[in-house]
């Protein structure tokens, strides 16, 4: 099953090896900055690339998101996708896992699990 995915982070070029965010060379692209990631890490000091506008009921800023949280997001994405596509009762909970050439999949659905 192949799944297509549309981000609407403009600017942003992704891997095709590690599925990580990869700099634009291009000028005017979306270059890496030292800073905080707002995603899920939250780590000070890291690059990040900026991923967008924010906004919230009472403020607005700028979001930016270091290559691993910005893996993490697309994946969530596409894992999101690829159950909504899927008919009732075809969706895995990964409840058993099992160890192959030292990685983690569902005994289940064989997907590989990322811990």
């Amino acid at each position: 099953m192949s799944v297509k995915v549309h981000m609407a982070l403009r600017g942003i070029v992704f891997s095709g090896i590690s599925g990580w965010p990869v700099p634009r060379r291009s000028p005017g692209g979306n270059d890496w900055v030292t800073g905080r990631c707002w995603l899920y890490c939250r780590r000070e000091n890291v690059s990040v690339l900026w991923i967008g506008p924010v906004r919230t009921p009472s403020s607005e800023g700028e979001l930016y998101a270091c290559g691993q949280c910005i893996a993490e997001l697309v994946h969530m994405i596409r894992e999101d996708q690829r159950r909504t596509s899927l008919p009732p009762g075809r969706i895995c909970e990964h409840r058993e896992l099992e160890r192959r050439e030292g990685k983690t999949f569902c005994a289940g659905c064989a997907r590989q699990i990322y811990l």
